[in-house]
């Protein structure tokens, strides 16, 4: 096993957790993006993909946005590109027709279980050695400071 070069965790774990995260985080995207093959493809195409992938498929283009945290153009033009390449089509919701929903094409649904694949590969790679209860309660944890992140006030003024 290769000798971590993680921050230390004195002077307390919650002082370098963000850096730690912050760390795991890049290498865990750069990693994935060799296994997928995807080096040269900005990071919102692989989040629109990625949210596509685990649920969100067949929700509105402001849906998708919400999700990702993202603005409505950016994954609109992250769309665009997606649709040319043939892998989503959009379609207009019937509920109210000036909303569209974002559907993988069969093409699309091939490239998606590829994409699939690196990932569950990555997750092999990445989570060797680590106790299964160890990610459940990083699971727990990442849902928890998402949840508490949109509720968050930022302040009009910056602390520091």
């Amino acid at each position: 096993m290769v000798q971590s070069r993680f921050p230390d965790q004195k002077p307390n774990a919650t002082f370098t957790f963000g850096t730690n995260l912050n760390r795991a985080s890049r290498l865990w995207r750069t990693i994935f993006r060799a296994f997928a093959g995807l080096h040269a493809r900005p990071t919102p195409y692989i989040s629109v993909l990625s949210y596509l992938i685990t649920g969100a498929e067949g929700a509105t283009q402001k849906e998708l946005a919400s999700l990702m945290g993202a603005d409505a153009p950016t994954v609109v033009r992250v769309l665009d590109v997606l649709e040319q390449q043939g892998y989503v089509e959009r379609r207009i919701r019937e509920a109210d027709r000036r909303s569209k929903t974002v559907h993988f094409t069969e093409t699309g649904a091939a490239f998606a279980e590829d994409f699939r694949r690196a990932g569950e590969h990555t997750s092999i790679q990445l989570l060797a050695g680590c106790d299964p209860a160890d990610v459940e309660a990083a699971i727990r944890v990442f849902r928890c400071i998402s949840e508490n992140a949109e509720c968050v006030r930022i302040p009009d003024k910056a602390v520091i």
